[in-house]
C-alpha cells in the first residue's frame, strides 16, 4: 500500500520517527567515539583531585589512617613509601606488596628510576597509565614526590571498545524495539488529533458550497478553539447570506415599486400630452402635465437623498434640536393653516443641550415626519413632546390615522409603502419620507421608532447629548 504522505498523521508519524532514528544513532556515535574519552578524562580528574588532597594535608596529618580514609572515601589506591631510587628494585616490590595488601592485581606496573628522578627534582605531579594485556583494563595512577617521601593514587579502569560494543547491541535491540512501539503510538496519537481536522475540512467545503453546517465534535484543545470559530463563521455567513437575500429581495421590491411610481405620472404626461396634440384639451390638460412633471422631479429628488445618505459622508456639527425643530415649523406652518391642523407642543422647561448632527439632514427629518402628520391626521391635531435623561434627548410627534389596529408599522419604513391617500391630492406623498427619516437617524447613531396605540401613530426619536460640550 503506498503511503500518502500529504496526510498530516502520516506526516507527524514520519518525521518523529525520523528524529527519533537521528536521536539513536547520535547516541550511537557518542558512546562509540566520546563515552570512552570522557570516561577516562574523568577518572584523570578524580585521581588528580585526590592527589591535590593530599599535598594540601599538612604533615602532621598526612598520616596512614588519614590517606586509608581518604582512599575509602574516594574509591582510589592510595601507596606511601620513602623514595630510595638507589634501590629501584626493592622499591617497585615494596609498592607491589602494598598494591597486593589492598587487593590490586596488575600484570604490568613499575616505577622507573628515571621517573622518581624526575619527580625528585619537580614539584608536579605525574600521570602515568599502565595497560594490563588480557585483563582488558588499565592501571590510572598520579604520582608525586612529597618531602622525600614517594605518594602514589590510582584507579583501576576498563577497556571501552568491549564495553561499548555490548552497550550499543543493547541498545540497539532494546531501542529498535522501543522505536517500533513509539512509532505505533505516534501513528495512531497523530490520526486521533487529525481526525477531527478531517471532519473540519469536510464541514468546510460543505460552507463553501453555502451549506452552513455546524460540527457539534469540540475537542478541548486548540482544534476545539478553530471548531469553535468554524461555527461562529458558519452562523455569521448564514446570517449574512440571509440578509443579502433579504437586501436583494427588497432591492428587486423598491425597482418595482421605483418603476410603478415613475410608470404613472408618465403614462398621465403622455396621454394629456396626446390630448393636447389632438385638439382634445379643454384648458386644463397643460395644468396637469405640469402637476405631474412635479410630481416626477419630487420623486427624482427623493430618491437621489435617499440614495446619498449611504453613500456620502455626514457633516456633523454641533446643534440645538429645537432651532431645528422651530424651522420645519415655521415652513410648515402656510400648510398647517390651509388645512385648519392644530399643532399641540409639550416644550421641557429649559433649554435643551446640544448634539452632533449634521443640521440639514435633521431638519429634514423634522420636515418629513410633520408633513406626514399634516397629510394623514385624521383629527386636525398633531402632538409634540419633548424628554431629556442624562444622556439623551427623546422627541415625539403623534396624529390620530386610519390605521387599523394590529397594523404591521415596520412597514411604513418601506420604500414607496403608502397605506392610505392623503386626505388632500394635494398633499400626496412619494413613499420615500419615512425610509429617508429611519436611514438619516441610523447614519447618525441615533434610533426612531413607530407604533401604534388605539389608531394613534407615534413616532419617538432618540438623539445622543453632545457629551464633549455638556459636561
Amino acid at each position: 500500500m503506498k503511503m500518502n504522505f500529504k496526510k498530516i498523521s502520516t506526516t507527524l508519524t514520519v518525521t518523529l520517527s525520523s528524529i527519533l532514528i537521528a536521536s539513536f544513532i547520535l547516541m550511537f556515535l557518542l558512546n562509540t567515539l566520546i563515552l570512552p574519552h570522557y570516561y577516562f578524562s574523568k577518572m584523570e580528574d578524580k585521581v588528580s583531585q585526590v592527589m591535590t588532597s593530599i599535598k594540601a594535608l599538612p604533615d602532621t596529618k598526612r598520616t596512614t589512617d588519614a590517606l586509608n580514609q581518604l582512599e575509602n572515601t574516594q574509591q582510589v589506591t592510595i601507596l606511601k613509601l620513602k623514595n630510595d631510587p638507589a634501590h629501584i628494585d626493592e622499591f617497585n616490590e615494596a609498592l607491589n606488596t602494598q598494591l597486593n595488601r589492598k587487593r590490586v592485581a596488575l600484570n604490568r606496573f613499575w616505577i622507573t628510576e628515571d621517573t622518581l628522578n624526575q619527580l625528585q627534582k619537580s614539584p608536579s605531579s605525574i600521570q602515568r597509565n599502565f595497560d594490563q594485556g588480557k585483563q582488558k583494563s588499565s592501571f590510572l595512577v598520579e604520582m608525586a614526590m612529597i618531602k622525600d617521601t614517594f605518594y602514589l593514587v590510582g584507579v583501576s579502569t576498563v577497556d571501552f571498545t568491549e564495553t561499548v560494543e555490548i552497550i550499543n547491541t543493547f541498545n540497539l535491540i532494546s531501542l529498535s524495539v522501543t522505536l517500533l512501539i513509539i512509532i505505533v503510538l505516534i501513528y495512531f496519537s497523530a490520526k486521533k488529533i487529525t481526525d477531527p481536522l478531517v471532519k473540519l475540512k469536510t464541514i468546510a467545503e460543505e460552507i463553501s458550497t453555502l451549506t452552513f453546517v455546524t460540527t457539534t465534535d469540540i475537542p478541548s484543545n486548540e482544534i476545539g478553539e478553530l471548531a469553535i470559530s468554524i461555527n461562529k463563521m458558519s452562523h455569521a455567513l448564514a446570517r449574512y447570506q440571509q440578509n443579502l437575500l433579504a437586501t436583494n429581495k427588497q432591492l428587486k421590491q423598491f425597482t418595482a415599486d421605483l418603476t410603478h411610481e415613475l410608470k404613472t405620472p408618465i403614462a398621465v404626461i403622455k396621454a394629456y400630452g396626446s390630448g393636447i396634440e389632438d385638439g382634445l384639451d379643454d384648458g386644463t390638460y397643460l395644468s396637469v402635465i405640469l402637476q405631474q412633471t412635479q410630481r416626477l422631479n419630487e420623486i427624482v429628488d427623493q430618491m437621489l437623498t435617499y440614495a446619498k445618505l449611504e453613500s456620502q459622508p455626514i457633516q456633523k456639527t454641533s446643534l440645538q434640536l429645537s432651532e431645528c425643530w422651530n424651522q420645519s415649523v415655521m415652513a410648515l406652518t402656510p400648510m398647517m393653516k390651509k388645512e385648519q391642523l392644530l399643532l399641540l407642543e409639550a416644550k421641557t422647561d429649559h433649554p435643551l443641550p446640544a448634539i452632533e448632527a449634521d443640521p440639514a439632514l435633521i431638519k429634514r427629518v423634522f420636515d418629513n415626519l410633520l408633513t406626514n402628520s399634516i397629510k394623514y391626521t385624521t383629527d386636525k391635531e398633531i402632538q409634540v413632546t419633548w424628554r431629556e435623561t442624562a444622556t439623551l434627548i427623546e422627541f415625539s410627534i403623534s396624529n390620530q390615522t386610519n390605521l387599523p389596529t394590529g397594523f404591521d408599522v415596520d412597514k411604513l419604513w418601506e420604500a414607496f409603502y403608502v397605506y392610505e391617500k392623503s386626505r388632500n391630492k394635494d398633499l400626496s406623498g412619494t413613499g420615500l419620507g419615512l425610509p429617508i427619516v429611519k436611514s438619516i437617524m441610523e447614519e447618525h447613531g441615533f434610533s426612531i421608532e413607530a407604533k401604534l396605540v388605539h389608531h394613534l401613530l407615534v413616532f419617538t426619536l432618540t438623539f445622543h447629548k453632545n457629551e464633549t460640550k455638556n459636561r
